[in-house]
């Protein structure tokens, strides 16, 4: 192609989008900038102001603060299990990105500068508009402005293919995922590359399409070694993430095969003492130790603390999680003497790095209560309970999945000492919880359900 005039035909060069790539690799983002090419003799249009972001993150903050509403009065009215499940499962997300306003912010600005990024120095009302829109921290007109531009009859398919991946953005931005993942799926289908696949199987997951989230994490995967090679860290985190999927849905020998084949590439890339294989580690031996392989699980939990120490170090949230993980096996296995100190370590660290008002905070407490509770030490289990649903009723809300797994947790402590009337309360809203969010044959929906029964018959047995 000798001359590339319009904006979306240049989009469609594929040297010009092999810049326009990004990757993910342990939370993080790199993105690539968009670099305009002009034909020979022609001149580039002189960009337009583009003042610095200022404030503008922090309106668009004030845009989710104003959404929760929006969803409260969405809630209130919506008909449906489904439309309801995905209303709570927004509503308490976005309570949770509302509720961190630094954190939040600084996604917010890196997401406006990575839009901006996308729409480079193009011409056109609508570029003018998200420009913008987007130094004014509103979304929303971003919004309009991309839907127009992925809306234009005579666009390209990769200008079109970007602008979806912007929606997606921006609804992952604002919390509304089932947009987010039809916007991600819509930029995989038209152009299947790494990035988009990736959003789009774990939007897909998200929303609970598991078929749809396997069939796109395995293209994920073959897209990772398409771009960046065999044993590229993408194709490590698409392999990883596929494994996740088949654990949480129970296929676990599709599990174990993957995630030795995780471990396998970290020895020949990473090496063993990084804290990206010593999480791989953790992978393997929950997996383990969820289908009862004891004494494969236990050298993998304690070789994943050592690398933890040597590398992230002791005070590291991500360490507390690696003996919590350890302490549990413990605590399975019924050697609750070792399980203690770590369980009660791992709860010093949290409170020294992220603090008694996380939810990570509160699932340690949750730990130490279980054992505690194992042991027989019910009066110092309870506190514990409470206060690990105080702390999600006050950061991930009350109609969290996790939230009704705090009230099962508690309920089951008063159905042990006999306190039925306090549990079969807690029983119930956990119970409607669970229905609304994850639906009726999830496995914690039947789990919980099948402890409610429990009690009940323990409860009708100490009458009779």
């Amino acid at each position: 192609m000798d001359e590339i005039i319009g904006f979306g035909e240049w989009l469609a060069r594929p040297d010009i989008a092999a810049l326009l790539g990004f990757v993910v690799i342990a939370g993080g983002a790199a993105w690539a900038i968009w670099t305009r090419w002009f034909p020979e003799g022609s001149k580039p249009p002189p960009p337009n102001p583009d003042p610095p972001l200022g404030d503008g993150a922090d309106r668009a903050f004030d845009y989710l603060v104003e959404r929760i509403k929006v969803l409260e009065q969405e809630l209130a009215e919506a008909q449906g299990h489904e439309t309801r499940a995905l209303l709570l499962a927004e509503l308490d997300a976005l309570r949770a990105r509302v509720a961190d306003k630094d954190e939040t912010v600084a996604e917010l600005r890196a997401t406006i500068a990575d839009l901006k990024s996308r729409i480079g120095n193009a011409p056109g009302p609508d570029a003018d508009a998200a420009r913008a829109a987007l130094n004014d921290g509103d979304l929303d007109t971003a919004q309009d402005a991309f839907e127009r531009i992925s809306a234009a009859a005579d666009i390209a398919v990769m200008r079109k293919a970007d602008a979806e991946f912007a929606l997606g953005e921006i609804a992952e931005q604002q919390v509304r995922w089932h947009d987010a993942a039809r916007h991600f799926a819509d930029a995989a289908r038209l152009r299947s590359s790494w990035k988009s696949l990736n959003k789009a199987a774990d939007y897909a997951e998200r929303v609970g399409n598991y078929s749809e989230a396997e069939a796109l994490s395995i293209a994920e995967r073959n897209a990772a070694i398409a771009e960046f090679g065999e044993a590229s860290a993408e194709e490590v985190e698409s392999l990883n993430n596929l494994a996740e999927l088949y654990r949480a849905t129970g296929s676990y020998n599709e599990a174990e095969l993957i995630y030795k084949r995780v471990i396998e590439i970290d020895r020949k890339t990473i090496g063993e003492e990084h804290p990206n294989f010593a999480t791989h580690l953790n992978n393997l031996a929950g997996l383990y130790e969820a289908t009862g392989r004891y004494d494969e699980a236990e050298p993998r939990y304690k070789r994943a603390i050592e690398i933890d120490r040597k590398t992230i170090g002791q005070e590291h949230p991500d360490f507390a999680k690696s003996l919590n993980n350890l302490a549990g096996l413990y605590e399975a296995t019924e050697r609750y003497d070792k399980a203690e100190p770590l369980y009660k370590q791992a709860i010093e660290i949290d409170r020294n790095t992220i603090g008694e008002e996380h939810p990570d905070f509160a699932i340690s407490l949750n730990n130490l209560a279980g054992l505690y509770e194992a042991t027989g030490r019910y009066d110092e289990a309870e506190p514990r309970y409470n206060q690990a649903i105080e702390i999600d009723r006050n950061t991930i809300g009350a109609k969290h999945p996790d939230f009704a797994i705090d009230l099962n947790n508690l309920a089951g402590l008063y159905g042990l000492t006999g306190r039925y009337e306090d549990a079969e309360p807690l029983y119930k809203q956990a119970i409607v919880i669970l229905e609304a969010t994850l639906g009726p044959e999830h496995p914690n929906t039947k789990t919980v359900k099948a402890n409610y029964a429990g009690m009940i018959a323990a409860r009708d047995g100490a009458s009779s």
